[in-house]
């Protein structure tokens, strides 16, 4: 019983020398060790600015999206009004002439029509300077009437007629250009002059050259073949007025991504 007894003091002595070991490795801290933190610091500040990156992504996407909601807004009210001077005010349409009746009828100003009764390819080449001084938003070329000359030829016409938007595109690598098909035309206006039956093929091979050259095509045929009165004038080609701000206008706005609904 005595040994038990001497055994007890020692034991407590041993215990509570153990347990001040423990305090002084938890409380005392510990000596900083050399560790390289270059990488770990320069792997948060990437992270940082892809995070920066991204917030600026996200703002300027939600910013746009306001302002294009905005656009749309003012579009329709400037259309209901008349006003398609506003409506077009980024837009520039580049032809012939019946692109020209645009600004004639008094629908748009001549600085937003560059267009010329009988123009062609040839027109759009002379004015290429002066399109890319304009340095619209949006250019729409609408050309092929004039030069027209049989199935045979289309091929020939879309070749050049690329060419001539190929530098358009790289002189003026922000502007989204379109390029519209011809407009059909009456059977009275083919009884008379045949060749314009060709309007067809010379769509397809257009078509096909904005393919090729990057650009966007606007077919216009569904939108004539939807109507229930008569556009045409009396040479059954050019069309009244009122189609520009009853069908033409609208499309091309819906069309290029300005939609006025």
């Amino acid at each position: 019983m005595k040994k038990v007894y001497r055994i007890l003091p020692l034991i407590l002595i041993v215990a509570i020398g153990i347990l001040s070991i423990r305090l002084f490795i938890v409380f005392v801290p510990k000596k900083a060790g050399h560790e390289d933190t270059k990488k770990g610091v320069a792997y948060i500040q990437s992270l940082e600015e892809i995070g920066g990156n991204k917030a600026d992504s996200i703002v300027k996407k939600a910013q746009e999206k306001y302002e294009g909601a905005e656009r749309r807004k003012k579009i329709a009210a400037a259309i209901k009004e008349g006003n398609y001077e506003y409506a077009f005010k980024d837009v520039l349409i580049v032809g012939d002439s019946i692109m020209k009746a645009i600004y004639e009828y008094g629908i748009l100003d001549s600085s937003q029509v560059y267009a010329e009764i009988g123009a062609g390819t040839a027109y759009l080449d002379d004015m290429t300077d002066d399109i890319v001084a304009a340095n619209p938003k949006v250019l729409v070329l609408h050309f092929g009437e004039n030069q027209i000359s049989g199935e045979d030829n289309a091929a020939a016409y879309a070749k050049e007629y690329g060419e001539i938007i190929s530098t358009l595109k790289e002189k003026l690598p922000d502007t989204k250009i379109y390029v519209d098909s011809i407009f059909p035309v009456s059977d009275s206006a083919v009884a008379a002059e045949p060749y314009l039956s060709a309007i067809g093929a010379y769509n397809e091979a257009i078509e096909q050259m904005t393919k090729d050259v990057g650009v966007h095509y606007i077919d216009y045929d569904s939108m004539w073949a939807s109507f229930d009165k008569n556009y045409y004038d009396l040479d059954g080609i050019h069309p009244i007025s009122s189609f520009y701000s009853e069908q033409f206008l609208p499309y091309v706005l819906t069309e290029v991504g300005l939609n006025v609904d």
